[in-house]
């Protein structure tokens, strides 16, 4: 007859095959998160009076 597998055993093959299906769905998604420009900066104003102009 088959030996029983002890629980401690059981439980790591459990979270052993849990952690590979997340391993593998987040493998092959595809990701959502496009490397897109989130802020929108203003053109800073051509002549400010505070603003120092260099000239090369």
């Amino acid at each position: 007859m088959n030996e029983e597998l002890n629980d401690r055993t059981v439980i790591s093959i459990i979270i052993g095959t849990i952690l590979i299906v997340f391993l593998l769905v987040f493998t092959f998604l595809p990701s959502k998160n496009e490397l897109s420009p989130s802020i929108q900066w203003k053109d800073a104003p051509a002549q400010s009076p505070n603003a120092e102009q260099f000239e090369i």
